[in-house]
């Protein structure tokens, strides 16, 4: 089974459209979604309206979910991320998670298609492809 995690951006984009090519990745054999709580509190923040949150309610529902956030500790190849991404990558290390999925190009481009501490980052799209 592939632990895939899911950044707080791909989760918003699953309840907000429903339609969307990242809604099909709960679809997946052999696939299983995870997420920290700092992402679930960031991307319920973010999801408001009715329809959305009760989509989303259902997606997280349908995922692995860390007990507890992780500490922040050293990270070989510290890409640097800023503080406010960093327990992203934190929590898909200690999860175990074989990918990390993100669209934040912005703090993550970093990191795209670069292994750190055996998770593989990279965008939804590229996953989905190589499905």
């Amino acid at each position: 089974m592939e632990r895939v995690f899911l950044d707080a951006n791909v989760l918003v984009s699953a309840a907000l459209k429903p339609e969307s090519r990242i809604a099909s990745l709960w679809e997946l054999p052999d696939v299983r979604p995870v997420a920290s709580p700092h992402v679930v509190e960031e991307v319920r923040r973010n999801v408001t309206t009715p329809d959305a949150a009760g989509r989303l309610e259902r997606l997280l529902a349908a995922l692995a979910v860390l007990p507890t956030e992780p500490a922040d500790f050293e990270i070989a190849d510290d890409p640097g991320l800023p503080a406010k991404d960093r327990p992203v990558l934190l929590g898909a290390i200690v999860a175990h998670a074989d990918v990390l999925l993100t669209g934040d190009l912005t703090h993550f481009d970093c990191c795209m298609g670069r292994t750190i501490e055996g998770v593989h980052i990279m965008l939804p799209g590229e996953y989905l492809r190589s499905r």
